[in-house]
């Protein structure tokens, strides 16, 4: 009877301690996205006009599963074709994905955090006009973070949010 109990709370240690070692692991590879993003692209300016495409992404971590990010991308001159947003994503192993079933149902902007910055892979089914985007406006490419600061998330409407998502006032007024 007592080489049960001993081989019971063996048992008991060694899988305590797996969990242990596996909830380290997780939260040492765990990355923080909040920050200010710029797209990594190359841009000429000439007579005025700025070509190629250029944009930025600004993310704070809400919890552990939850951010709010703010998205702006360009395609440049000629015409400056656009795309925006601000959401509140959903945050798991590094990754957050932004869909606009409402909109468009092909859409998918997968947001994918390293420690330098933010991969950015966007699907839509009309390469014209999707994700509710202008035309021909994608958000693809790597976006190196240039700050680690948390950021102020500003509306259409002007209102500021700062952490956890609260208004923290109204610009326009």
């Amino acid at each position: 009877m007592k080489i049960r109990i001993f081989v019971i709370l063996i048992l008991v240690c060694f899988f305590c301690n797996q969990f242990a070692i596996a909830q380290a692991k997780t939260e040492k590879n765990f990355i923080d996205p909040t920050g200010t993003y710029k797209l990594s692209n190359k841009t000429t300016i000439k007579d005025g006009y700025r070509y190629g495409n250029f944009g930025g992404i600004e993310v704070k971590l809400l919890t552990n599963s939850t951010i709010a990010i703010s998205l702006f991308i360009c395609r440049g001159a000629t015409n400056y074709n656009s795309g925006s947003f601000i959401d509140t994503l959903t945050y798991q192993n590094s990754k957050a994905i932004y869909k606009t079933p409402e909109e468009d149902s092909s859409c998918s902007i997968t947001f994918t955090f390293t420690n330098k910055g933010v991969i950015v892979d966007q699907y839509q089914a009309d390469i014209n006009f999707g994700c509710n985007f202008g035309q021909g406006v994608f958000a693809d490419g790597f976006y190196k973070r240039i700050s680690i600061k948390t950021p102020l998330i500003v509306d259409l409407e002007g209102k500021y949010f700062g952490a956890n998502g609260i208004l923290l006032k109204d610009k326009l007024r």
